[in-house]
């Protein structure tokens, strides 16, 4: 055997060793997708449950942020009743000062991106293990055509084909999920982005 023909064996045989690896993520990518589905639709509801009526320049008409009372600020979505309530702690300390308003508005900008690096990961993901899924029993099959055993080959084919078929679908439940969260993550940050700049404004105003 010369050395090229030792490679190739070796390449094969790696090949071989990943594909429990590869089945075993690509369950993972099936079950990630059907987590990130349900949890989809449950924030879907919450959201348009707490956002029905719910308009941030109305309710920044009604009075300045700093002096928000308690019933206003539960007219607020979550995420921005969280901001606000540490914009307002951080008041009290006067820790808004040199940056401290746009360390909160920051940190909580990144909380919410954070919400959608799952499925953007799983867009890339899921497709290219459903490639190397597919890919690595066509190997198989290869070798069974050409000894023959057109059974073998056939069940190759249908473990090949399905493994695509999976990672495909699972990108695809990802993007969909991705698309709508980057929706909801947009709108989310202009109003973060609206009342800390309103919050500033209030700051300055003090000031004068």
């Amino acid at each position: 055997m010369n050395l090229l023909e030792l490679l190739e064996n070796g390449l094969f045989a790696l090949g071989q060793v990943l594909r429990l690896p590869v089945m075993a993520l690509l369950w993972i990518c099936v079950a990630a997708a059907l987590f990130m589905a349900g949890s989809a639709i449950v924030d879907a509801l919450a959201r348009r449950r707490e956002r029905q009526g719910f308009d941030v320049e109305r309710w920044l008409k009604k009075g300045p942020v700093l002096e928000a009372s308690a019933a206003r600020e539960a007219e607020l979505p979550a995420t921005l009743r969280r901001m606000l309530a540490q914009i307002k702690s951080a008041h009290a300390e006067a820790g808004l000062a040199n940056g401290g308003l746009e360390h909160i508005l920051l940190a909580h900008e990144e909380r919410i991106r954070a919400r959608v690096t799952a499925p953007r990961v799983l867009v890339k993901v899921g497709p290219s293990l459903g490639l190397v899924g597919t890919l690595i029993p066509m190997g198989t099959a290869l070798a069974a055509l050409a000894s023959g055993n057109l059974e073998a080959m056939a069940g190759q084919m249908i473990v090949a084909f399905t493994t695509t078929i999976i990672g495909i679908v699972c990108g695809t439940i990802a993007f969909v999920i991705l698309t709508i969260r980057q929706g909801w993550v947009g709108e989310t940050i202009r109003e973060l982005r609206f009342v800390a700049e309103r919050v500033a404004a209030e700051l300055e105003a003090a000031k004068a």
